[in-house]
């Protein structure tokens, strides 16, 4: 089961995973911002084998912002390495 369950489970589903701190978006923007986090497929979709089956552990919930930054370059940058730059 993939939903958050609420209190401290729930901010884990809400935390951006390259960033590692939790961010509220309905803090930040109101209503529209509740429940909001992006899914970045590590293995990307163009790479999946015939059958198209994502697992849970081939995914991560990150912020817009990273999205955004991870495919900026071809191939995208990976995870640790979009880390280091925001260090």
């Amino acid at each position: 089961d993939t939903q958050a369950t609420g209190g401290e489970d729930e901010k884990v589903w809400k935390k951006c995973e390259i960033w590692q701190i939790y961010f509220s978006f309905k803090e930040k923007y109101g209503k529209i911002g509740e429940d909001y986090l992006e899914v970045h497929h590590i293995i990307p979709v163009s790479n999946l084998q015939d059958d198209g089956v994502t697992k849970l552990e081939d995914i991560i919930l990150i912020c817009a912002n990273c999205h955004r930054m991870i495919h900026r370059k071809r191939p995208c940058l990976d995870i640790e390495s979009l880390r280091k730059l925001l260090k």
